[in-house]
């Protein structure tokens, strides 16, 4: 039983055809309790996929959220190293 899968850019460079597979095999393995880390420039996969988002910026930890409580926007500021504005 495979406890943790870590990768980077899983889907980088395929058709989406074969993303799409790549994606239903890790949603399997996530169903039979395998946790699923992995980094991608992507912002619509991170969205699809994730239910956390960590980001980093300078080597730095600038934010964890819940991907249901965020936004594109929000991503944005983390991802730039600042906190979102008020308002």
């Amino acid at each position: 039983q495979l406890r943790l899968l870590i990768m980077e850019h899983p889907t980088r460079g395929l058709d989406v055809e074969s993303a799409i597979y790549i994606w239903n095999k890790l949603l399997e393995r996530r169903k039979s309790g395998t946790a699923i880390i992995f980094s991608s420039a992507d912002l619509d996969e991170v969205f699809q996929y994730s239910d956390r988002i960590l980001v980093c910026f300078g080597g730095q930890i600038t934010g964890v959220v819940r991907t249901a409580e965020t936004s594109v926007s929000e991503l944005g500021f983390l991802i730039a190293g600042r906190e979102k504005e008020a308002g």
